[in-house]
């Protein structure tokens, strides 16, 4: 198993690094995901550039799941959240979110466990903190020639303050990425 193929199996297989619509619409397909969107398409600067286009717009998009999808691993829900930049004739992932909640405490720790271990055991670097204010924090790396694509990954365990529920979140970045 490799860092990248450990990373897309959290995306129920599917390649994340590809960021054009085939992924959206590939999610779209899973049937362990709910899709939701939130209907509103917004404009801004931000999206002019980074679709290279004056009539650019973005949309949110919502994937839920109870269903978790590494065997083994026990979830109460989660959520991939992905942010489409849009023109007439393109579309384009432009921001990508995977976040797991648990109603107890013991639940998140025994799952954010298993997940340390998983990356561990792929990651050329790792880190460990517990940060006051963020909580529990995992990072990983791979700088292995076998691994493609992501390569930086932080996975985060606290409490959210807005659903009182305990999160573990996934970020496809970390400090070790400024060490290159």
């Amino acid at each position: 198993m490799t860092f990248s193929h450990q990373l897309n199996q959290l995306f129920f297989g599917f390649d994340i690094t590809d960021q054009s619509s085939s992924l959206f619409d590939s999610l779209l397909s899973v049937p362990q995901l709910h899709h939701s969107d939130n209907g509103v398409r917004q404009q801004n600067l931000n999206i002019t550039i980074e679709m290279r286009s004056d009539k650019a717009w973005s949309s949110r998009h919502k994937f839920s799941f109870t269903e978790s999808p590494l065997p083994n691993l026990k979830i109460e829900t989660g959520t991939i959240e992905v942010v489409l930049g849009e023109t007439d004739s393109t579309k384009k992932i432009l921001d990508l979110n995977w976040q797991l909640q648990f109603s107890d405490k013991a639940a998140a720790a025994k799952c954010f466990k298993k997940l340390k271990q998983i990356f561990s055991n792929v990651a050329t670097k790792k880190k460990y903190e517990h940060d006051k204010d963020v909580g529990d924090v995992a990072q990983f790396s791979t700088r292995s020639k076998a691994d493609t694509g992501i390569r930086d990954i932080t996975l985060l365990l606290d409490k959210s303050l807005s659903t009182n529920k305990y999160e573990i979140t996934l970020v496809l970045v970390n400090d070790f990425i400024r060490e290159e």
